[in-house]
């Protein structure tokens, strides 16, 4: 019988575990990536029919996994910034955070963006693209005053209807994985008896309500304040055709009813929820707390005795207060 050399087969037997580690690390540790590019590339094709059940959705995901914000004028992370941005990376891990901004040369500078840099995982998830404000639409001048306002609701549009994903608003803190609504059109809040809310956007790029939507800017009121960005399009749109979407009732926390218990209620339960809109801009509205606590930081938010507390430290790890009994 033929017999190889011994030190010929101990090279053989090297050579064999080198190839069968590279193609263990090429196919084991790297479809994470290759899975992303292929999927990517069969949401692009993705047409839907009348027949398209957004109830029940379909069996793989037709969303891409793709996390945006829009930050115009200022692209400085605040610690409640950071602290977004952070949910939606551990209670979610998005593939990519695409940051659309205004501001030309943005820089990643400031203490939360190095704490951002810190998290290698998640840097380099992040990719920052320029745009432009809004000026006008459909030859209609924005409104000066809510330029900005109306100036996103117009580009979270345009932004999904061009790359599809996950339009959160900079204040959207995400609680557990947004995967289930990945399988639908597009999935939107739309409590009982209100407009729909576009503080979250989930869809396909092809949704068939995206220029649907855009299309109801063409008689745009400059002067109302969430006319064109929730109320026309539940009327011109939802009333009529509410298959186009999927319809979420409540589990985005966009009822206005629902946000001030994390600042008022100390035994509100928000677990249940799949994302919460934290509102941190109208606090100054509503919160009688407001004045003692204006903003949040990584040292007051360790003693914060209200739910947003709890679920920050319990986000960064941080130890919660023993509870006082009374």
């Amino acid at each position: 019988m033929f017999r190889f050399p011994r030190r010929l087969s101990y090279s053989a037997l090297i050579a064999g575990v080198i190839v069968g580690f590279f193609f263990y690390w090429v196919i084991d540790i790297q479809p994470f990536h290759l899975y992303f590019v292929s999927e990517a590339e069969f949401m692009d094709t993705y047409t839907f029919s009348d027949g398209f059940n957004n109830e029940t959705g379909v069996d793989r995901f037709i969303v891409p996994n793709i996390i945006h914000f829009i930050r115009f004028k200022s692209f400085e992370l605040k610690f409640m910034d950071y602290v977004v941005i952070m949910a939606a990376m551990r209670n979610h891990r998005p593939d990519k955070f695409y940051f659309h901004t205004d501001v030309k040369d943005a820089k990643c500078e400031g203490k939360y963006w190095e704490w951002v840099k810190k998290d290698r995982e998640l840097w380099s998830r992040i990719e920052v693209k320029y745009l432009e404000v809004p000026t006008e639409i459909f030859g209609q001048q924005l409104s000066d005053g809510w330029r900005l306002w109306h100036g996103s609701d117009i580009s979270r549009l345009r932004m999904i209807k061009k790359y599809g994903g996950i339009y959160l608003d900079n204040d959207c803190f995400v609680l557990k994985s947004l995967d289930k609504y990945r399988k639908f059109e597009c999935s939107i809040n739309w409590d009982e008896n209100q407009s729909l809310g576009n503080q979250v956007i989930i869809a396909n790029k092809n949704a068939r309500i995206l220029p649907l939507w855009l299309d109801t800017y063409k008689e745009y009121h400059s002067d109302l304040w969430y006319y064109n960005g929730g109320e026309r399009p539940t009327v011109e749109i939802l009333h009529r055709h509410p298959e186009l979407i999927h319809r979420v009732k409540g589990d985005f926390g966009a009822d206005d009813g629902i946000s001030p218990n994390l600042y008022l209620n100390k035994d509100f339960e928000w677990r249940h929820l799949d994302i919460i809109h934290l509102l941190i801009g109208q606090r100054i509205f509503w919160d009688p707390n407001y004045n003692a606590t204006p903003v949040f930081d990584e040292n007051n938010i360790r003693t914060y005795p209200y739910p947003i507390g709890e679920m920050v430290r319990e986000l960064l790890d941080m130890p919660q207060p023993p509870k006082i009994i009374s």
